[in-house]
């Protein structure tokens, strides 16, 4: 390798036309507006004494207890009951009797009896009553919207045969 040629800086001659600084003749208007806002120095830290003195509550006095041996004087003891006379005490009556009594009567049981039976055929009548009203309603909310001038809405083949099925079952 070769010597490391001797680096050489030429010299600059720097002449600018720099602007005269911009120094006023007066100086700035001040005004005294009194004490600085925060005087160091002198600082005091905030009083935390309240202005009002406070109030200190009353505790209550505890209520006086009563002597135990006058309650136990005061307690009344339960009075024996009175006995009933003979005449107000019902008899009690034969179980024969008893019987005949929680039996419904005639009426009472031929209303239990209709009322479960309209309630259990109209549970069962329930699948078949819908199949026979089902098409009714159908062909009645066509003719209904037919007479609106509504276009019914178009089943397909499938929807038609499915609906037939269910009418042979």
């Amino acid at each position: 390798m070769g010597e490391i040629p001797e680096i050489q800086i030429p010299e600059v001659n720097v002449v600018l036309d720099l602007p005269e600084a911009a120094i006023p003749d007066v100086p700035p208007v001040t005004l005294e507006l009194g004490v600085p806002v925060i005087d160091m120095p002198s600082f005091s830290p905030l009083d935390f004494e309240p202005e009002v003195q406070p109030i200190k509550p009353r505790i209550p006095k505890k209520p006086q207890q009563p002597d135990p041996i006058d309650a136990v004087k005061n307690i009344r003891l339960p009075e024996k009951p009175k006995p009933v006379p003979a005449a107000e005490v019902e008899e009690p009556k034969p179980l024969v009797q008893q019987v005949m009594e929680a039996i419904p009567t005639l009426p009472q049981a031929t209303t239990v009896a209709a009322s479960s039976v309209i309630g259990v055929s109209a549970a069962l009548a329930t699948p078949f009553l819908l199949k026979l009203i089902k098409p009714t309603v159908k062909k009645v909310a066509k003719k209904l919207q037919q007479a609106l001038g509504k276009k019914p809405k178009l089943e397909s083949v499938m929807e038609r045969r499915k609906f037939q099925r269910s009418l042979r079952k």
